[in-house]
């Protein structure tokens, strides 16, 4: 094929075809350097006109292939091209009527005619997808439907996985009604992948289940590539509304394991779709003490997942609770290990607390150990790597407030001090730490002492209370240098003990943070009710201006101590009579909001030996 025919052919350019026949040039030997014929490349263009007088010119063109072993119908059907497609199909019902044997008519049966991916011209529509052009091909012959190309796809299962609805329905139709007792025309006419309940589950489409199921009531119990039955994929891909029509059809798939030995509960716990697990545990509320290969309950799953699970560990909590089955919380897998190892294990912080604070028998769980004799408290310890991981030292954290040992007077919840007691201190991994909280102490050392000096208000230059501030008779101007003075000697106190950090000695470097955090929260917030009231003391002939101050501390002063808690909170010495059991935990709580869980990382272990403080 030259480059005049091409780019007239690709033009749509009928009158060229007249022109050829004048020249006595036979059509059916041109073609381009794919192997595609005018035929195909007209009707991959969608020249309707152009392709019609080319079949009527020779209408063998029908049945060439191009290099990819593709028709020209299969080339139409890829690129969409409907009235194209429609012309093509009269065209071989119109010769296939012509010929007078069945076995004539078989060979020119376009429609099962594969390339070298083994797709028909329907896979290639709906590969586009192109819906209404496969429609067009189904109605002309639905045997097409059922076979296979090399991926192993049929075209009812593309279909099926592209959510058409009417396209289903009329590749199913050609079926004919089931007879009971007898194999179903569709479990023995489709080729390659039979699980097309749990395409529709994947395509989210409830109306195309319903036509598969309503029709082919035994696909329900087919299994994909990996095993798993129509309803545990559904709860894989959290399809809720396609789960309900599953349990309403039949709820003994609920105790149906897959292959890898988990039940659909497992997956929907293991993938956070709490409504799944709602509705199962509502429709079978025995599923809740179901094991899997390894012998872990669902409580095993949640737990060792991240945060966006948190909300369904929460609810099967209050399940277990109402239906007193705590015992889901002591159980042990073939490792020896509850709910809380795992979490531990995973250094899931969030889960850890909410597992702590389960119920009454929270205090038993603690105790159990593993087949390696590890309580949870001892994984954390034991796992707990020498660099700082926030994540880790706040799960550890989760659990020395939970345990309680005696041998702790303080759980450091910022984390910063805590270490393996058999870990030596290497004093150069926390000179950064050192260095940085040297440097805001002595900034606050610096400002606060430079307010202290140069008094805001300035001072009375004339009469019996010469040389004094003129703020003096004001309260707020009182409580500044209370606030400042506090600040500024709370942040030397600071200062000396992370001068005592840098002597070289590693057991002070850990005494140092004791005594250096709290005293550093205490100036900055000291600096910051001082700067609260001086402005209060200067604004106080402007009501506007007081009324905003206040506005905008009354947000930030919540913030702002929720932030610092966590450093002074645990070192506050509580009276004989509170009721607080942990003072530490309401700063736990605030920090692991800063926890990220959410990810499938898997942290390394290492380091050994117990926890310090």
């Amino acid at each position: 094929m030259n480059p005049e025919v091409f780019s007239a052919t690709r033009a749509g350019n009928k009158e060229f075809l007249v022109k050829l026949r004048s020249h006595g040039t036979p059509v059916a030997c041109l073609k381009n350097d794919k192997g595609d014929s005018m035929l195909h490349i007209a009707a991959g263009l969608g020249h309707l006109e152009l392709v019609e007088n080319i079949i009527s010119e020779c209408p063998s063109l029908l049945l060439e292939p191009n290099w990819n072993d593709q028709i020209p119908l299969h080339a139409a059907a890829r690129a969409g091209r409907l009235a194209v497609v429609k012309t093509l199909v009269s065209s071989i019902a119109y010769f296939s009527a012509r010929l007078s044997s069945e076995e004539e008519r078989g060979r020119f049966n376009l429609y099962v005619l594969k390339d070298i991916d083994g797709d028909t011209p329907l896979h290639a529509s709906l590969k586009g997808p192109h819906l209404e052009t496969a429609l067009c091909l189904v109605n002309a012959n639905k045997h097409e439907s059922f076979l296979e190309n090399n991926e192993g796809l049929s075209p009812l299962y593309m279909a099926v996985e592209a959510g058409g609805l009417a396209i289903v329905k009329a590749m199913l139709e050609g079926l004919g009604n089931n007879v009971q007792g007898q194999i179903s025309n569709l479990a023995s006419k489709i080729e390659g992948r039979k699980w097309l309940v749990h395409a529709a589950m994947k395509a989210k489409n409830i109306d195309v289940i319903d036509a598969i199921l309503n029709k082919e009531p035994s696909l329900v119990n087919e299994r994909d590539e990996e095993g798993r039955t129509c309803l545990s994929f559904g709860a894989y891909v959290g399809y809720n509304q396609g789960v309900c029509n599953l349990l309403d059809r039949s709820t003994s798939s609920v105790f149906e394991c897959n292959d890898d030995g988990s039940f659909p509960i497992h997956i929907s716990v293991e993938k956070g779709h709490v409504d799944v697990v709602k509705e199962i545990l509502k429709r079978c509320p025995d599923s809740i003490e179901l094991l899997n290969k390894k012998g872990q309950n669902i409580l095993h799953i949640a737990a060792k997942s991240g945060k966006a699970r948190s909300l369904l560990l929460k609810y099967i909590k209050r399940l277990s609770l109402d239906n007193k089955k705590n015992h889901l919380l002591e159980e042990q897998d073939e490792d020896g290990n509850t709910p809380l190892h795992l979490a531990t294990i995973n250094w899931r912080a969030r889960n850890a607390r909410d597992l702590t604070r389960f119920s009454s028998n929270a205090d038993k769980v603690l105790k159990i150990k593993n087949r390696d004799g590890l309580r949870a408290l001892d994984i954390a310890e034991l796992n707990l790597q020498s660099n700082y991981i926030f994540r880790e030292r706040m799960t550890l954290m989760v659990l020395l407030c939970a345990y309680k040992p005696s041998d702790y007077e303080k759980i450091p919840s910022s984390g910063m001090t805590l270490r393996s007691r058999s870990e030596v201190i290497d004093v150069n991994k926390y000179k950064d730490r050192v260095n940085a909280l040297l440097l805001v102490a002595t900034l606050v050392a610096t400002v606060t002492f430079a307010a202290g000096v140069a008094i805001p208000g300035g001072f009375n230059s004339s009469g019996p209370d010469f040389g004094m501030p003129n703020l003096t008779d004001d309260p707020n101007f009182i409580l500044f240098l209370v606030a400042n003075n506090v600040a500024m000697l709370s942040s030397l106190v600071a200062i000396v003990a992370l001068i005592w950090a840098q002597m070289g000695d590693p057991e002070l470097v850990h005494r140092a943070f004791q005594t250096a955090l709290p005293s550093l929260s205490l100036a900055l917030s000291s600096m910051a009710v001082a700067f609260y009231f001086i402005m209060r003391a200067i604004t106080s002939n402007h009501i506007s201006f007081v009324f905003f101050i206040n506005f905008i501390y009354f947000f930030f002063f919540p913030v702002f101590f929720r932030l610092l808690s966590p450093y002074f909170g645990p070192y506050i010495r509580l009276p004989h009579f509170c009721t607080f059991t942990c003072p530490v935990d309401p700063c736990v709580r605030i920090l692991l909001r800063f926890v990220d869980e959410d990810d499938t990382e898997t942290h390394q272990t290492s380091g050994s030996g117990q926890t310090s403080v």
